[in-house]
This record gives C-alpha cells, sequence and structure tokens, in this order.
C-alpha cells in the first residue's frame, strides 16, 4: 500500500499580451488575481524578491518584451502563493495551493485535491476561455521511491483514483521518470487540442527541493523549466486550435478546381467563372501568408521545447513529453502539405485568369424578310414604346436608380464610427498610399438624390469602391441581460464592455456580402469579441508601423493600386495617442 505524505495543486496559466483577446486576457488575470486575494487569502507580498503583491488596472506600465517577473503575492503562515510573469509574448500567472495542514486522514481517502480542484474550478469557469492554455499539476509527496523510479502504472493508479473526477484517466498510465525522486503522468492526454492539461506528480520523500525547483520556483522568481516546457506546448495547442477552427484551406481548394472545371468547360463564355476565381486567388493569397505565419510560430514553439529542459531521458513512447514532440511534428507536417497544396491550387487560379479567354461574338443579326405586299404592321401604341424605352438595360431595385459610375481602383469605402480622431488618422494614411478614401458628401452624390437614405448611400458606395475598410473602435458599452446569463456565462457577456457603434456592425456585414473578399477590418483598442467573425481577416492597430504594412499588403491584394514608395507612409496618420486604444466602459 502506497503511503502518501501530502498533497498540493500546481497551476500555470498562460495568457496573450498582445492581440484581439489581450485586453480580456489581462482582465481575466486581474481577476484570478482579486480571487486569489480574497478567497484564497494572499493577502501579503512574497518576503525577499522585491515585487509588488497588486496588479496595475492595465498592463502597459509592466516592462515590454523579454521575461520578467511582474508580480507576487502569498497567504501567512501557508504554502500559497501566486506569480505573475511575462515571457515575452504571453503572460505566466502560476498558482501553488496547499492545504493548512495536510495530515493523512484516517480512512486513507486524501481529499485535498478534490477540495483544491473545486475552489480552483470555480474561477476558472469564468476566466479560463481567455486563456492560451493552463496545465494543472496534482502534487503527492508519497513513499513509494521503486514505483516513482519506474513510473509503475501501479501508483498511477492508487494516486489516480484521489483525483477530481474530471482529472481521472486510465489512458495516462504511460509516465515517465523525470529525475531523482520524480514521476510524472498527463492523466487525460487528449484530444490534441486540448486547452487544459492535468498532470500527477509523485514525489519522494525526500526530494521536495528538485520538486520545487522543477515545477515552482529555483529560489528566484525566474519561469520554472516544466513551466516554461508548457508555456510552449500550450502555444502549439493553441495554434493547432487556431488552425482547426479557422481551416478554409481545404474548402477555398475545391471552389478554385470548381471553378477551374468550370472555365474549361465554358471556355470563353467564363467571363463570371474567372472574376470569381480571381477574387478566391486573392484569398488564397492571403490565407497562405496565415498559414506561413501560423507554421512558423509552431516551429519557433517547437524548438523552445528542447530549450527548455534536457528531454533526451524523458521521451519515453506514449509519455507527455513524447506526444508534445509527436504532435508538434505531425501539426508541421499538415501545415506543410495545406500550403503545398494551396500553392498549387493559387498557381492554377494565375494561370487559368491570366490566359486569354476567347471573347463570343454574337451571333449574326437575322435577316427578317419584308412583309407580303399589301400587309401594313402598325407601330407600337404609345403606352408600349413609352414602356419600352424607360427599361432598363440591367435590372435594379424598385426606386433606386441605376449605378452609372464604374468603381475605381484607389476608391476605399472606409466605415467608422463616432471617434473622429480614428477617423482623420485613418484617412490621412490611406492617402498617404495614394489610395482615396471616400469622403460622406462624394458618397450622397453618387446617389443623385439630394436627400438619400442612408442604406442606399452605403450600398451604393460600397459598388463604387474597390477595398471596403471597416474600423472597430471601442465606443458602445454594452453586456448580455442577466435574465439571459447561462450557468457559466463568461466574463465578456456579463460585464459592461466596449463594442463598435451599430451602424459599423450592420454596415460591416454589408460589406462583407458585397465585397467578402475585399474587406479589410481593423481593430483598435479592447473590445468585446463578435463571435460570428471568427477566421475573418483582421488587422490589429498599434502604436508600432507593423500594422501599416499588414493594411498596404492587405489592401494590393484586394486590388487597390497601393502606393508604398517613399517612407512617409510609415508614419502618416497619429495612430499612437489616440485614446481608443486605452479606452475602458
Amino acid at each position: 500500500m502506497t503511503t502518501i505524505l501530502d498533497q498540493q495543486l500546481v497551476a500555470h496559466l498562460y495568457a496573450p499580451t498582445d492581440g484581439p483577446d489581450a485586453g480580456a486576457a489581462y482582465r481575466a488575470l486581474r481577476e484570478i488575481w482579486r480571487y486569489c486575494r480574497l478567497s484564497l487569502h494572499m493577502t501579503e507580498p512574497i518576503p525577499g524578491i522585491g515585487l509588488p503583491n497588486l496588479l496595475p488596472e492595465t498592463p502597459d506600465s509592466f516592462p515590454a518584451g523579454g521575461e520578467v517577473a511582474l508580480a507576487a503575492q502569498e497567504r501567512p503562515g501557508a504554502d500559497c502563493q501566486a506569480v505573475l510573469r511575462r515571457h515575452h509574448d504571453l503572460f505566466n500567472l502560476s498558482i501553488a495551493l496547499a492545504p493548512p495542514e495536510a495530515t493523512a486522514p484516517d480512512d486513507g481517502d486524501w481529499p485535498w485535491w478534490r477540495m483544491l480542484d473545486l475552489r480552483w474550478d470555480a474561477v476558472l469557469a469564468q476566466h479560463g476561455p481567455h486563456l492560451v492554455g493552463e496545465a494543472r499539476l496534482y502534487l503527492a509527496r508519497v513513499g513509494d521511491e521503486a514505483g516513482i523510479r519506474a513510473a509503475d502504472p501501479a501508483l498511477y493508479d492508487h494516486l489516480n483514483d484521489l483525483l477530481p473526477e474530471a482529472a481521472r484517466g486510465r489512458l495516462g498510465r504511460r509516465g515517465v521518470s523525470a529525475s531523482d525522486g520524480l514521476a510524472l503522468w498527463e492523466t487525460v492526454p487528449a484530444p490534441d487540442e486540448r486547452p487544459a492539461r492535468r498532470f500527477l506528480l509523485a514525489i519522494a520523500p525526500d526530494a521536495d527541493p528538485a520538486a520545487s525547483a522543477w515545477v515552482w520556483s529555483r529560489g528566484d522568481t525566474a519561469i520554472p523549466p516544466l513551466a516554461r516546457y508548457l508555456l510552449h506546448a500550450a502555444k502549439i495547442r493553441y495554434e493547432l486550435r487556431v488552425w482547426l477552427r479557422d481551416g478554409q484551406a481545404r474548402h477555398l481548394r475545391d471552389t478554385i478546381e470548381r471553378l477551374a472545371t468550370e472555365m474549361r468547360r465554358l471556355g470563353a463564355g467564363a467571363a463570371a467563372q474567372a472574376e470569381l476565381l480571381r477574387l478566391r486567388r486573392m484569398d488564397a493569397l492571403m490565407l497562405h501568408t496565415d498559414l506561413r505565419a501560423l507554421r512558423h510560430t509552431v516551429d519557433i514553439a517547437a524548438d523552445n521545447l528542447g530549450r527548455a529542459f534536457d528531454l533526451s531521458a524523458l521521451m519515453a513512447p506514449s509519455g507527455p513529453f513524447a506526444d508534445d514532440a509527436g504532435l508538434a511534428r505531425s501539426l508541421l507536417e499538415r501545415l506543410d502539405d495545406e500550403l503545398a497544396y494551396l500553392a498549387m491550387a493559387t498557381d492554377r487560379a494565375t494561370h487559368l485568369t491570366t490566359h486569354d479567354i476567347p471573347v463570343l461574338t454574337p451571333p449574326a443579326t437575322a435577316v427578317i424578310p419584308p412583309p407580303p405586299a399589301g400587309l401594313v404592321i402598325p407601330p407600337p401604341t404609345k403606352p408600349e414604346a413609352a414602356s419600352m424605352a424607360a427599361r432598363p438595360s440591367i435590372a435594379v431595385p424598385l426606386g433606386v436608380p441605376p449605378i452609372t459610375g464604374v468603381a475605381d481602383a484607389k476608391n476605399v469605402f472606409v466605415v467608422y464610427g463616432r471617434d473622429e480622431p480614428v477617423r482623420q488618422a485613418v484617412f490621412t494614411f490611406l492617402r498617404a498610399l495614394d489610395l482615396r478614401p471616400l469622403q460622406w458628401e462624394d458618397l450622397v452624390k453618387m446617389t443623385g438624390k439630394p436627400s438619400p437614405f442612408l442604406g442606399e448611400v452605403v450600398a451604393r458606395s460600397m459598388l463604387l469602391a474597390q477595398a471596403v475598410v471597416v474600423v472597430m473602435t471601442p465606443e458602445d458599452v454594452v453586456h448580455l441581460h442577466p435574465d439571459l446569463h447561462e450557468p457559466q456565462e463568461s466574463s465578456a457577456e456579463a460585464r459592461h464592455s466596449l463594442q463598435a457603434r451599430p451602424n459599423v456592425l450592420l454596415e460591416l456585414g454589408m460589406a462583407l456580402a458585397v465585397h467578402p473578399d475585399r474587406t479589410l477590418i481593423l481593430l483598435i483598442g479592447d473590445q468585446r469579441p463578435v463571435t460570428d467573425l471568427g477566421g475573418r481577416n483582421y488587422v490589429r492597430v498599434t502604436g508600432t508601423p507593423d500594422f501599416r504594412v499588414k493594411i498596404a499588403n492587405r489592401l494590393r491584394l484586394a486590388g487597390c493600386p497601393v502606393d508604398t514608395t517613399g517612407t512617409d507612409w510609415l508614419t502618416a496618420g497619429d495612430f499612437t495617442t489616440l485614446t481608443a486604444h486605452n479606452r475602458t466602459p
């Protein structure tokens, strides 16, 4: 019978420092930090490390980039601590929880993991969706050194029975002997895209220092080796989720193949298919760029897995480290295959859309024989003649005059809200690219009416623009009505948050209906996510010039004659001082 000496719970959380979810993720970390203070009584700074025990309202005051410890707190007189660190583009919040007195129960049924896990689940259920990943480690100091050295399945089975129900698993029986006096198992090693991971760590009676150095701290504030490793593994699984969620490549390839087949079948009559194929080709080029960036991220994370610590003795088949390595290889291979097939489809579309397609000549005018002698054909009556003359050559909705203009490749229809400094910055930047952002008065003139309806102005303008730029800024304060809350409602729905103006959301929908392949979404500031836009291409506007390059490239792919000669366009438009970046509800 295995003797258990004590139990602890360690959780490592990983959250983005940048991107569309960064604001919500940091708020989630602050709420978790606050929960540790109020519910777990971590009210004091950790002595001797010089870190504050309070988190600022926003992360703007934190050091940028690199790796640095930011804050720490603990519960006096108990082994409960929390440390927040930054590792380049991710926050790492580490929590260690231990019961006040881990004395052995009389019946041998240690309850501490279940009790600690229940309390931790209460806070993670609400804030977990904003994280890149979570690793939860159930630590047990046991008196079975032989079982630890062998990562004995029997030892795993005994400890597994003490886990919370959601963390138990029979598939995790293949563990690894991590170092002197430590054995590690992942209890539920599936599915590949899992955001939360559960581990069992068995510790020999005299191996506490080794366990602490590997899992929690070596006496300093640096990220411990296992937490660093799990950070990179979380990145890989996060990118896998993004790829699976937003995977459009196969559908796009199928569409290109179908259009190509239609063009070959119809020959000269495939003008409409050729235009659609050209648009799908632009989609494929943009997707190819996004996939290359995703692959590069996975490649870096996979390389960093081996830099966290020496894995050479830990790659037991079916163990957690071999599983991560296999997933990284598999994902890179799948991305390579998808990139190759997408490139071939793009090449095929390029060939077909640049190949001269013969134009169908109209049939010869039929020769109508003259009427028989003496037969007089009366002219049409006036009402019929009038109706024939008034019939337009192209069908248009009733009450809307036909469009007589032609879309200028420099025309860009910009959708924006009430934030005038943002509008000015965007218009100035677009003009620096030698494009023509359409002014409202110009749009009104295009309708040919002195007082047109708003919807008519928008619809007509989109048809005369080469591209649509939708600027989403945080302007309206919104939240879901409490009557509609679900049992475990996310914080994004339950709390007040910011979103773009209704006209922006409405016109965004119109743009995606009219120009789905030529609509660019710009995100400025922290705002409530729009779930139906998952997978859409967007550019986050920041204080650095990187976003300018992305906008220029996206507009060029949309067919706009973007001019990036010189350097003026890299500074045109004041995006650094916009209040939208830091606006809160």
